[in-house]
């Protein structure tokens, strides 16, 4: 036999018989899994930085509220006018605080819901607002509603409303 014929077949054999042995097939990667958000956890610390404002509010800390509080992005609600970012945040925040240099806050939350991705949640609650803190003019009691959005690991306020509760009809 010619040696190039024995060297073909050789080739050909060689061949075969890769092509008949198992493939190992690639291992797949094991999909990790998010880790299980603490859905508490994440509501007591929206409480707590809630807590937070009411004292930068009650200190008169405009700058606190809206570089800390507040997403840079953010909108607040009030006195029925839209304040988008944190310099108008900050503006009105000031000009309220200049408006009633004595006037004392107080909120409460009556529901903080987090989402399960845990990275957005709403805040519902009901406020009070003394405008001169003696108590000779009549306070304001309201209802607001904040979303809140991790930003950098920390929650921030992205939208904020609030207004006055309105009076009961007559009869």
């Amino acid at each position: 036999m010619d040696t190039r014929y024995l060297s073909a077949l050789a080739v050909a054999a060689a061949l075969f018989a890769t092509g008949c042995a198992k493939k190992e097939e690639p291992k797949e990667e094991p999909v990790a899994e998010a880790p299980a958000v603490d859905l508490a956890a994440e509501e007591q610390a929206i409480r707590n930085r809630s807590g937070e404002w009411m004292n930068y509010a009650n200190s008169k800390d405009a700058a606190s509220i809206a570089n800390g509080i507040f997403a840079a992005d953010a909108i607040l609600i009030a006195d029925e006018k839209a304040h988008r970012g944190s310099a108008a945040i900050q503006a009105a925040m000031e000009a309220d605080m200049k408006a009633s240099p004595d006037a004392l806050v107080s909120w409460s939350s009556d529901q903080v819901r987090v989402a399960d991705s845990g990275d957005l949640a709403v805040e519902t609650g009901s406020f009070n607002f003394d405008p001169d803190g003696a108590g000779k003019k009549p306070a304001i009691q309201g209802s607001f509603v904040t979303a809140w959005a991790k930003v950098d690991g920390q929650w921030r306020a992205i939208t904020d409303a609030g207004g006055e509760n309105a009076a009961a009809a007559a009869p």
